[in-house]
């Protein structure tokens, strides 16, 4: 398959529908593979690029959680209008927005892949002393660690930086989640390289202790970076979302 940064909007037959949330200073490309997979599946599966993300230009432009978090509840509710069923699947910081989501509306299935519920210890400095002079950090590659999908994943990405009012934004909005992960209840799968360098590792981990769902997967993942939909595992990843993801039309889980 080749990538593209363009939004997907593909009809399935059965009941069911996918909402798929990109990552910060990301794009719907990281998520494209997956998308066209769960719609072989049968379901019916949105991707769109947020707020902030949805230009091509090589400057990330200023994006804040409000706007995201409008974009989603919008996708969402029109999904919702025609699907029995609405399951949501969301990428690093499209993993907050979907937690956001999900402790607020109902939703199928939860699938949160390398979550952002934290980052390493020795960028909060940087994002909270440098980065309120400088607007943006240049990004010289993207996280994945196999080096053809990397190169793949760059020729279609729009950003040759990184903004980081948005980041101190995403942080702003992973506060108020974390706050939120008990009352969170759906079903949920979680996956997390032990290799990621852009969030922290033990806070997914530990965020999925928090999670109040009784029905709850964790599966670490090596040899993979942050964009794990893109990587070495990139089939392990959709074998477990594809398996742990109910069909179209089928019933619930008690």
């Amino acid at each position: 398959m080749r990538l593209t940064n363009q939004p997907f909007y593909h009809v399935g037959n059965g009941a069911g529908a996918c909402l798929l949330i990109h990552g910060l200073g990301g794009g719907v490309y990281e998520l494209q593979p997956l998308g066209q997979l769960l719609h072989q599946q049968g379901w019916t599966v949105r991707g769109m690029n947020l707020p902030g993300h949805d230009q091509p230009t090589p400057r990330m432009p200023d994006s804040t959680w409000p706007q995201w978090v409008d974009c989603v509840h919008t996708e969402y509710q029109h999904l919702a209008q025609n699907h029995a069923q609405v399951a949501v699947v969301g990428f690093s910081n499209g993993g907050l927005l979907a937690l956001h989501l999900a402790a607020q509306v109902t939703v199928a299935r939860l699938v949160l892949l390398a979550p952002f519920l934290g980052m390493p210890w020795w960028l909060y400095p940087l994002v909270y002393s440098v980065g309120y002079a400088l607007p943006s950090l240049p990004r010289w590659r993207l996280p994945i660690a196999d080096p053809e999908m990397e190169a793949q994943a760059r020729q279609v990405c729009f950003f040759q930086d990184f903004n980081l009012t948005a980041v101190r934004s995403a942080l702003e909005l992973q506060s108020m989640v974390k706050k939120s992960l008990p009352q969170i209840t759906v079903p949920t799968l979680m996956i997390q390289s032990r290799q990621d360098r852009v969030v922290d590792p033990q806070a997914a981990w530990s965020g999925f202790q928090e999670l109040g769902s009784q029905e709850k997967q964790f599966h670490w993942l090596t040899d993979c970076n942050h964009i794990i939909t893109l990587d070495r595992q990139r089939a392990r990843v959709e074998q477990l979302v594809g398996d742990f993801l109910l069909l179209p039309g089928a019933p619930l889980a008690d």
